[in-house]
């Protein structure tokens, strides 16, 4: 595996994220194999932030610790991220007269680091433009580093601001002159290598997986979203709000998370496949809805976005810290079906399997993703966008809803716990859904008998719909001497690091809970090692399986920083 990464750092608002966008998507073209993440604070303005693309000649979804190439628009990276440049690597800054303290200084001598100084605020002063526009001179140098044609960069900047008229359009091509200007004539020979394209990659999609999961939402045929902004969370919302002419969905931006998730619930109840998206902070203002959903046996399809908490925690950061909160969240035993993606390819092909076993098993349905998925930026085959199956798990049928009685909406001798569920109007047969203990009809009933019956009959679904689950899937090794387990993006970083490793398998979940355990326990016993890795203190999914099995990891490699695995980091660690 040949890769590079180059990084742009600087304050908010200063544009960082257009400078990686705009290289990442003219690799993309070339076949470049490319993965994007972004680091800022919560802050609008200011404070530091930064944008690193990993560049590689074969799929990776995960970043690296040091990058070849550093750019820093402001002094703080000069200050933070020296450390971070690789031997041989580049230094590209926009601070004049900066002196390196002798520390520094030794740092960039010692990796012979070449140093280069853009006259930003000179060239700007000359064209009488704005600071934003300097960055495409940012971008155009950067272009030249990596022995890219600046005439494609030209046709790019074209199509971006095609919007904006001719003139925006000559006032960037002028810039990226500027750029090619400076490479030219102050680093001519600086030339950082970039791995071999892939010309079967050009046709991908570059998607965020907060993009990829409002795709697959409109794919699984959600027509409602409502949703409070909360980061990581937001970015799905915006996403979908702004597609609302092309998918004719209802969106809603409601007045808290509460109101979200009842909007959600009752358009569920009513027929409509429906949708909410929150963090940790939003779960559990939610979870008293999703308790309702649970004696009612109303489908619900929640998004839950982590990020490092507790409380406000570390809001623009990534974290798996909530993971057991959904399973045991919100007040009573309820079945639910706790599911997680990994990026964006599930993130869009999860979606029509979330709807269909709320639906199916009359169930809340809570999707774990994370900030890294949620705003990293994939390389993406082009999706099947062929009809999705679904299921709605409703009787239609007029016969069989002719012998449908009130009494059989909440059957407890159903078979499997699934019992009829038909919509509001569908009958004249009526029932009542209410968060009290009912009877078969949903009339309050608070007997000891009928609860006992009631709860053996909801809870049986989990037995149900568990039979119909995926098994946790293995990547690497078959019959793998160390056993890695874990769940959501650290994926990505896993299948980087023991590409090319032998005798290490990866044990991949996808659903949380129902869990299977049996893969586990086979490959467990007969592997040397077993290394759960999880960005949490407590390393919750081992603590889930041994409530499961009572068995116990040799190792866990756990991260609880805000910062995703880097895949080089996790090499190191399993070595």
């Amino acid at each position: 595996m040949n890769r590079i990464s180059f990084k742009v750092t600087g304050a908010q608002g200063q544009g960082i994220n257009s400078v990686g966008e705009m290289v990442a998507k003219g690799l993309k073209r070339a076949g470049h194999h490319v993965f994007g993440y972004r680091e800022y604070n919560s802050v609008i303005k200011g404070g530091h932030s930064s944008y690193q693309l990993d560049i590689c000649d074969c799929h990776i979804e995960s970043s690296e610790t040091k990058v070849d190439i550093l750019v820093c628009l402001n002094y703080i990276g000069l200050k933070r991220d020296l450390g971070s440049i690789k031997k041989n690597g580049v230094l590209l800054h926009l601070i004049p007269d900066w002196k390196f303290s002798a520390e520094d200084q030794k740092i960039l001598d010692d990796n012979a680091v070449k140093i280069l100084y853009l006259p930003m605020e000179k060239i700007l002063k000359e064209h009488g433009s704005r600071p934003i526009v300097g960055n495409m001179c940012v971008t155009a140098v950067v272009w030249g580093l990596l022995g890219r044609n600046y005439d494609t960069l030209k046709d790019m900047a074209a199509e971006q601001f095609a919007h904006k008229g001719e003139k925006v359009i000559a006032l960037n091509h002028t810039f990226i002159d500027e750029g090619k200007k400076f490479k030219e004539e102050s680093a001519g020979d600086i030339v950082i290598d970039v791995p071999t394209p892939d010309a079967s990659r050009t046709d991908d999609l570059l998607v965020t997986g907060s993009e990829a999961m409002g795709m697959g939402m409109v794919h699984a045929g959600c027509r409602m979203y409502a949703g409070y902004p909360m980061t990581p969370a937001s970015p799905l919302l915006k996403y979908i709000a702004d597609k609302q002419n092309d998918t004719k969905m209802v969106v809603k931006q409601a007045e808290d998370e509460i109101t979200a998730i009842q909007m959600v619930s009752g358009a569920m109840h009513m027929g409509t496949r429906a949708a909410t998206a929150t963090s940790g902070g939003g779960y559990d203002l939610m979870s008293e809805t999703l308790s309702l959903n649970g004696i009612i046996e109303n489908p619900s399809v929640m998004v839950l976005a982590m990020r490092q908490g507790p409380s406000t925690g570390l809001p623009t950061w990534s974290g798996q810290g909530d993971m057991l909160l959904t399973i045991f969240g919100s007040h009573g035993e309820y079945p639910r079906l706790v599911m997680s993606v990994s990026d964006a390819e599930d993130s869009f092909t999860l979606m029509p399997d979330a709807f269909n076993y709320a639906e199916k098993y009359q169930l809340p349905v809570t999707i774990l993703t994370d900030k890294h998925i949620a705003e990293g930026l994939y390389m993406q085959p082009q999706y099947d966008l062929k009809k999705a199956t679904i299921d709605r798990g409703v009787v239609t049928d007029q016969k069989e809803l002719d012998k449908l009685v009130s009494a059989d909406r909440y059957n407890p001798s159903a078979e499997g716990g699934v019992s009829p569920r038909w919509l509001p109007g569908a009958k004249a047969e009526t029932y009542c859904a209410q968060g009290d203990e009912h009877d078969g009809a949903g009339n309050v009933e608070e007997g000891g008998e009928n609860a006992t019956q009631q709860m053996d009959k909801r809870m049986k679904k989990m037995e149900t719909m568990k039979a119909a689950l995926p098994e946790p899937e293995l990547f690497g090794d078959p019959s793998p001497e160390t056993l890695i387990v874990s769940w959501g993006s650290n994926k990505s970083a896993i299948l980087d690091a023991i590409k090319d490793q032998k005798g290490i398998g990866y044990l991949h979940y996808t659903y949380m809970w129902p869990l299977h355990t049996a893969k586990f326990e086979e490959l467990s016993a007969k592997a040397k090692r077993t290394v759960l890795v999880e960005a949490t203190f407590q390393g919750q999914l081992a603590k889930l399986i041994k409530m499961e099995t009572g068995l116990d990891f040799d190792e866990q490699i756990l991260k609880y920083d805000g910062r995703p695995f880097f895949y080089d980091e996790l090499l190191s660690k399993l070595s």
